[in-house]
């Protein structure tokens, strides 16, 4: 049965009616040819379509493959001085000799079948890729068929399902990109205002050594500002001094706001006992310059301030100062 499978039409009529030697004589190229053409036209068509291959080269290289240990060892001990006698001090030497010969070839050979596919690649770079992309889209072809025949095969439910997975993926995916790009929620703006020249029609820029006038000192506002009763004061003694240095001061009082003129104006007899007993703490020495003048009235603006219970001083002028030794 195995023997019938491969035989042809015209091998059996061989078989049949000629000799063996004259049934390869009758079986040459022409008459394989003419048997083609008969029984399949196509298939001879295709075939005078297929190009003639180009010629490869032959490595002679590779006829060193055919060379043996046995050969190495034979050509060292054929040889005649210094290899000679290397190898009678080192008798391992053919087959490290043997070894490094087929190393040598075989790269020669490897780098030789490299380069020529390379080449071969680089001149049909065009068509081998467009067989290659041709392939993969037959492959991709085939898959999704089966994909498609798969899903054909499923029930009514899974359908549902598996396209619910697939739509479920893809929200999963865009909710995950807005969340890395834009946030879940878009904000309009910020949050909290940084800056009200943001919101501003117009802006301005001003000098604040020379374009910008004090709120408490500008004309246009109201100076909530009381003048004190002379007080006459002892003032304790240095060494410019005499033994009973006395001083006569008047003092303006100036308030961040009405409020605190009137208090000071209503509790006068505390807030003068209380500068009386701050400048008996002087020395003649201070009071006499300029700046124990300055240390006085700062002195007194922070004393009064802790006594009040609306608002607060801002600043204590000196009206009059007449200091005696």
């Amino acid at each position: 049965m195995v023997d019938n499978e491969g035989t042809t039409k015209v091998e059996e009529e061989m078989k049949e009616g000629a000799p063996e030697g004259e049934a390869e004589e009758l079986l040459s190229l022409e008459s394989l040819d003419s048997i083609i053409s008969s029984e399949d036209p196509e298939f001879a068509d295709s075939l005078t379509q297929i190009g003639h291959d180009e010629p490869i080269e032959i490595y002679n290289e590779g006829l060193d493959l055919e060379y043996t240990l046995e050969a190495e060892i034979k050509l060292w001990s054929e040889a005649t001085g210094a290899r000679k006698k290397l190898l009678k001090i080192f008798p391992f030497l053919p087959k490290i000799s043997y070894k490094v010969r087929m190393k040598r070839t075989t790269f020669r050979l490897s780098s030789r079948k490299w380069k020529e596919q390379a080449i071969y690649r680089i001149k049909n770079a065009g068509p081998l890729l467009l067989r290659y992309l041709g392939e993969q889209a037959a492959k991709s072809k085939a898959k999704i068929g089966v994909g498609f025949d798969a899903f054909k095969a499923f029930s009514v439910v899974k359908k549902l399902s598996f396209v619910g997975l697939i739509g479920a993926t893809g929200a999963a995916g865009y909710l995950f990109y807005r969340l890395g790009t834009h946030g879940l929620m878009p904000q309009d703006g910020d949050l909290f205002i940084g800056s009200m020249a943001d919101w501003s029609q117009n802006k301005y820029q001003y000098d604040p050594k020379n374009e910008m006038e004090s709120f408490y000192e500008s004309t246009r506002t109201a100076q909530n500002v009381l003048l004190m009763k002379k007080m006459v004061v002892n003032l304790r003694r240095s060494s410019e001094s005499g033994q009973n240095p006395m001083g006569a001061f008047e003092f303006y009082v100036e308030g961040t706001a009405s409020e605190v003129v009137v208090e000071i104006k209503d509790r006068e007899p505390e807030v003068e006992d209380l500068f009386l007993r701050t400048i008996e703490e002087m020395t003649f020495d201070q009071v006499s310059s300029g700046e124990g003048k300055r240390l006085l009235c700062d002195r007194l603006r922070k004393e009064v301030n802790k006594v009040l219970t609306k608002g607060y001083v801002r600043r204590v002028f000196i009206k009059t100062a007449i200091i005696k030794p």
